[in-house]
C-alpha cells in the first residue's frame, strides 16, 4: 500500500510540475525536503507524530520551508498533512526522480571500483552507455577495496560484476558444486 499512495501522490504533483513547466523546480524542491527528513529524525519524528495536530504541522512546515520552497510544494505538504501521509515523502521524491528521469531519459548508473576511476575513464564509460542504452547517462563512482579489481556496474536494477572478487567467488562456488 506504501508503494502505491507514494506513486499516486508523485505521480500528482509530477504531472502539475508538467503542467505548470516546473518540473525540474519540483524536482529540486521534493528532494530538498526529503533530505531534511533524512538527516534530521528529529524533525521527522515530530512530523510523523500522531498527537501532534495537523495544524500544528503545517505550522512547522511553513516555518521551515516558508519561502524556501514554492507555494506549490508547500501547499502539496499541506495536503499530505491533510491527509496524514506525512511518512511517505521520502518515497514520493523518490518516485518523482524516478518519473523525472523517465521523462528526461535519464539513466542512473553505479559503477563500483577498487580505486577511484579517473575522469577520462569515467566519461568514457559514460558515453559508452550513453550510446548503448540510448539514454543520457548519470555515472556515480564508489570506491569498494575489498573487491580486489575489475568493476560493479550498477544500472536501474541490473548488475553487472566484472570484479576480480566476483570471479574468484565464481570458481569457488562451481569448484564446491564438482563431482571428483
Amino acid at each position: 500500500m506504501a508503494k502505491l499512495v507514494s506513486k499516486r501522490y508523485a505521480l500528482a504533483l509530477f504531472e502539475t510540475g508538467l503542467e505548470l513547466d516546473k518540473v525540474d523546480q519540483f524536482k529540486e524542491e521534493i528532494n530538498a525536503v526529503s533530505n531534511v527528513l533524512i538527516e534530521e529524525n528529529d524533525f521527522k519524528k515530530v512530523l510523523n507524530h500522531p498527537k501532534v495536530s495537523k495544524d500544528e504541522k503545517k505550522e512547522i512546515l511553513n516555518h521551515v520551508f516558508g519561502g524556501k520552497v514554492s507555494e506549490e510544494i508547500l501547499n502539496f505538504l499541506y495536503v499530505i498533512v491533510d491527509k496524514r501521509r506525512e511518512m511517505y515523502i521520502e518515497e514520493i521524491s523518490e518516485y518523482f526522480d524516478f518519473l523525472y528521469n523517465e521523462e528526461k531519459n535519464i539513466a542512473l548508473a553505479t559503477v563500483v571500483t577498487a580505486i577511484p576511476m579517473d575522469e577520462s575513464t569515467q566519461n568514457r564509460l559514460k558515453e559508452k552507455l550513453s550510446r548503448e542504452l540510448n539514454k543520457n547517462v548519470v555515472l556515480k563512482n564508489l570506491v569498494d577495496e575489498s573487491i580486489i579489481g575489475g568493476a560493479i556496474l550498477k544500472i536501474d536494477n541490473k548488475i553487472i560484476d566484472g570484479t576480480v572478487k566476483g570471479q574468484l567467488e565464481s570458481i569457488e562456488k562451481n569448484l564446491k558444486g564438482m563431482r571428483v
